[in-house]
């Protein structure tokens, strides 16, 4: 009868340890899927808000290209490249853009040529054939190379409206760089290529060296060669490091199998991946980029082990009950806990994309140097100017102010004298139109007013106004002077193009008749 009760007694507890361990096994497996979604929930916020970060940095960086690209100053020096003024005044701009963008490694410009053309660079005689550059940023070195044989040069003459090359060494440098091109063109014609070439150190620490998760979690980038081109180990980076050769050929073996969410053992080490593609039309880019965030197997299921472990030694002293009250609580502040961690990541993540697109934004619509409209955004506010005319049928008046003789304030007091100058004249103007009157750099030392909702009159009194204070301002110099010739036209229903056009030549007239006036045209 005892041996009966004992038997009954240990099948008991057999059974009880039994149940134990197989609803602890089948606690710890869910444990564990809680834990790897936790890695990819994460890595799937993480990756996209890159890709959003980076698409939008990329697009801005296409902009500058462009913009450069439509410059009259890059425009004339392509058109006629043996022009020495018109080659140092393009020159002069692209280093201003330089300036303004230290991270990139150079600004070339790439000719079209018909036939070959020598230029003394630095005392040497340098040959420059068709697609190689005329101009750079980094005081000559790369005049005369380049060439079709490079695809951001080649594939812009085959019509390309912009171009990103693969990720290659410098020719300068040698150091990793990849470039966004655009094409120069005069009347529909590809006439030279604009280049710029970010330095990919910059790229790495802009998005991939601030995403870290936990000890292990990290990001980096592969195009789809397998190369890394943009690494937290720079020795990873085009190669540089051998252990890294087969990684990014086993990675894209998984994308193209359709996994995006994967475990691999990698560099002698268990991994998770994630891996999401960044979203540039493939015909304008050489090779396709993938954003790829991972963490260690080890850290991600480190506490679900831990929780394994303790569960095993409490053993048959927890009972189930214990257990899966545990288990309830345990996941509802897990998942409070990744919540707010979440959110906290998204919402720095889109502050700084806010704040990156803004100022992006800022320098693509602004001159640098008087703050004021660029060429591009001046005449994309004459554009819809003219619309709301049109619909609203109201006046319009729009001026074009150039400084008189303003070479001889540079080649007399010098360039940052003359900049100063320009910056002062911007200032003037704006002080002196109305709020909802816009005013811009148009190129050099010619300024575009529009004034909308304004009689002739009216406007003739606000470019006296102008016209005065420029003429009574002292710049910095007590023997320095400078005056304003004026061109002021009425819009009578003609385009933006023919709406200026009439505005120079009054501009031209008020030249032609003595400067510092003011003509109507």
């Amino acid at each position: 009868m005892l041996y009966k009760r004992r038997k009954y007694v240990l099948q008991i507890i057999i059974i009880i340890i039994s149940s134990f361990l197989l609803f602890n096994v089948f606690f710890y497996i869910q444990i564990k899927r809680s834990y790897e979604n936790r890695f990819y929930e994460i890595g799937d916020k993480i990756t996209s808000q890159t890709t959003k970060a980076l698409t939008h940095w990329v697009e801005d960086q296409i902009k500058v290209t462009k913009m450069i690209a439509k410059d009259q100053r890059i425009i004339n020096a392509c058109r006629f490249p043996e022009n020495e003024e018109m080659v140092n005044q393009a020159q002069e701009f692209l280093q201003h853009i330089h300036d303004l963008y230290p991270y990139y490694e150079n600004l070339p410009l790439s000719i079209k040529l018909e036939k070959q053309i020598t230029k003394n660079v630095n005392g040497k005689v340098v040959k420059i054939n068709h697609g190689e550059f005329l101009i750079d940023t980094v005081n000559g070195k790369t005049i005369g190379k380049g060439g079709m044989d490079y695809s951001y040069i080649s594939e812009i003459f085959k019509g390309k409206d912009y171009f990103v090359s693969d990720i290659y060494p410098s020719i300068l440098r040698k150091n990793p760089i990849f470039v966004i091109s655009a094409p120069v063109r005069y009347d529909s014609e590809i006439i030279g290529v604009a280049i710029i070439s970010p330095q990919i150190e910059y790229f790495t620490k802009a998005f991939v060296d601030n995403v870290n998760f936990e000890n292990t979690g990290y990001m980096f980038l592969i195009d789809d060669r397998g190369i890394a081109i943009a690494h937290p180990d720079r020795e990873m980076i085009l190669y540089n490091s051998k252990k890294f050769k087969y990684i990014g050929k086993e990675i894209l073996g998984k994308i193209a199998k359709g996994n995006n969410y994967f475990e691999a053992n990698l560099l002698k080490e268990k991994k998770f991946y994630i891996c999401t593609d960044v979203d540039i039309p493939a015909e304008n880019i050489m090779n396709k980029w993938y954003i790829i965030f991972t963490q260690t197997k080890r850290e991600v299921l480190e506490n679900a082990d831990k929780y394994l472990n303790i569960i095993i030694i409490a053993g048959i002293i927890a009972t189930i009950i214990v257990v899966w009250a545990i288990y309830l609580v345990f996941n509802i502040n897990q998942r409070e806990l990744y919540k707010e961690k979440l959110e906290e990541m998204n919402k720095a993540l889109e502050k700084k994309v806010q704040e990156r697109t803004k100022e992006l934004r800022k320098l693509a619509t602004t001159d640098s140097l008087t703050q004021l409209d660029n060429h591009q955004t001046a005449c994309e506010k004459l554009e819809k100017a003219i619309q709301q005319s049109i619909k609203e049928k109201s006046p319009l008046i729009v001026m074009m102010a150039d400084l008189d003789k303003f070479k001889r304030v540079n080649d007399t007091y010098g360039h940052q004298v003359g900049d100063e100058v320009l910056k002062s004249t911007a200032h003037i103007i704006s002080d002196n139109i109305r709020e909802g009157d816009t005013a811009g750099r148009y190129g050099g030392e010619e300024f575009i007013v529009i004034l909308p909702n304004t009689q002739l009159e009216e406007g003739l009194k606000i470019a006296n106004r102008i016209k005065e204070r420029i003429a009574d301002e002292i710049f910095f110099i007590e023997s320095l002077r400078v005056t304003v010739s004026i061109g002021i036209r009425k819009w009578q229903g003609e385009n933006s193009i023919d709406l200026v056009k009439y505005a120079d030549e009054a501009l031209y007239q008020a030249k032609e008749n003595g400067r510092n006036r003011i003509e109507i045209g």
